[in-house]
């Protein structure tokens, strides 16, 4: 029988998940299926919670919230399958502030809880790409949507602290307030053989198409196609960068000159300089020297 663990992040999408947690609930009770709902209280605390149902035996573990949240989810499975051998799958239900993961999955719509608690309880899933990342000699941690090293992690940091501003507005401010508190340094990037070594505004490694809220970096990346896109960016000018930024929204920056794209199963990205890093929109480092990453082909199942 089909047991759910619901794990919501209240304050996800600025407090809207917290608030439309009655309709969530309303919705898995007419649902009639068996569900358990934890809220989480601290960063991490979605981690702690997925590991821990995995271990009391729910197969299915649902996400509600946004990227972040998606990515706590994503580690606690990941982490209790390499401790216990249990397996679950992931259900998504898209309450954030960008949501930008579930841009590539077909018929997703943010916001939907109703939708979102039928895919929670489809018989289908798909195997999807995750990406494994291990900053310095730091425990390693995975993440499905992207990671990204210097400005972009920059400004996802600044994001956070924008707590009354909703949507592609929140990271519009936070990349105004970014330029004036990220100075880019030589960055060497090596991925499948090849080798970059100039000065990066910021090199974005992504397993989807879009981050930031509505920025898309990398897309045309495939989230089971076993390998992860690269998007590296020189150093560039404020009135580049304001003029770039509509083309970076449409995707269409690919044929800039300034703008390296490329497909690799493992990156290491190194830096003399010390540089913030983030996954699925979360800062977890902000004085980087190293970061490895590499691709997990199909390493987790996506309830759609």
């Amino acid at each position: 029988m089909t047991k759910l663990l619901i794990i919501l992040n209240p304050w996800a999408g600025r407090g809207t998940a917290g608030r439309r947690r009655p309709e969530l609930e309303e919705a898995l009770r007419q649902s009639g299926v068996e569900h358990a709902v934890f809220a989480t209280h601290a960063r991490g605390g979605a981690t702690e919670l997925a590991w821990q149902g995995v271990e009391r035996g729910f197969d299915r573990i649902v996400a509600v919230g946004g990227d972040g949240t998606i990515n706590e989810v994503v580690n606690g499975i990941k982490g209790a399958e390499a401790s216990t051998g249990r397996l679950a799958q992931l259900g998504i239900i898209p309450l954030g502030t960008g949501s930008d993961f579930i841009k590539v999955l077909g018929g997703v719509e943010p916001n939907d809880i109703a939708g979102g608690v039928r895919r929670a309880l489809s018989p289908q899933a798909r195997p999807v790409d995750l990406g494994r990342v291990q900053v310095g000699e730091d425990e390693p941690r995975y993440f499905i949507n992207a990671l990204g090293m210097g400005f972009d992690a920059q400004a996802a940091a600044e994001s956070l602290k924008l707590t009354k501003l909703k949507g592609l507005a929140v990271y519009l401010v936070a990349i105004i307030r970014a330029l004036a508190n990220y100075k880019a340094h030589p960055m060497q990037v090596d991925y499948d053989g090849e080798r970059m070594h100039r000065r990066l505004l910021f090199a974005s490694v992504a397993n989807g198409r879009c981050q930031g809220g509505g920025f898309w970096l990398t897309p045309d990346a495939q989230i089971d196609d076993g390998l992860l896109d690269l998007c590296l960016v020189d150093n560039l000018r404020l009135d580049q960068i304001i003029r770039y930024l509509p083309k970076v929204m449409e995707g269409s920056h690919t044929a800039l000159r300034q703008v390296t794209m490329a497909r690799a199963q493992r990156i290491t990205a190194t830096c003399h300089a010390s540089m913030p890093v983030a996954t699925d929109g979360e800062v977890i480092a902000t004085h980087a020297q190293q970061v490895t990453v590499e691709t997990l082909p199909g390493a987790i199942e996506v309830l759609v």
